[in-house]
């Protein structure tokens, strides 16, 4: 009987120890991840810094003006009946087909659960 009490306890000892060290292994994959995940961030973040110095090179009004003159582009004011313009008639665009339908009506009822969330917090800013 004796010895079947230090079998259990043994048992039980040992699952308890392969469960910590499966936790622990699982820990250190996922930290390797989360490592690969931060680089991969990080060189997506250096590429994007890049990519917009890129577009704003070449968007240069600087840089346009000179690769016309390489090209020996001749650009000029456009002349008179050159140029069509466009009034803007609002009332042009039917007001019904840029709405959501029913978005009015159903943010009363949401309002009912602003308590909760804290409005001020979740309003994104405009730039």
């Amino acid at each position: 009987m004796r010895l079947f009490k230090y079998i259990i306890l043994l048992a039980i000892i040992t699952l308890t120890a392969l469960v910590y060290v499966h936790q622990q292994v699982e820990l250190v994959k996922l930290s390797y991840e989360i490592d690969c995940k931060e680089k991969k961030l990080k060189e997506l973040l250096d590429r994007k810094g890049i990519l917009r110095y890129n577009i704003s090179n070449l968007e240069s009004p600087s840089r346009l003006e000179k690769v016309l003159l390489d090209r020996k582009v001749s650009v000029s004011y456009p002349k008179k009946g050159q140029v069509i313009r466009l009034a803007r008639n609002p009332s042009y665009i039917p007001s019904g087909s840029l709405r959501v339908s029913g978005l009015g009506e159903r943010a009363g009822i949401f309002k009912l659960f602003d308590f909760l969330g804290g409005g001020p917090e979740a309003q994104a800013r405009e730039k």
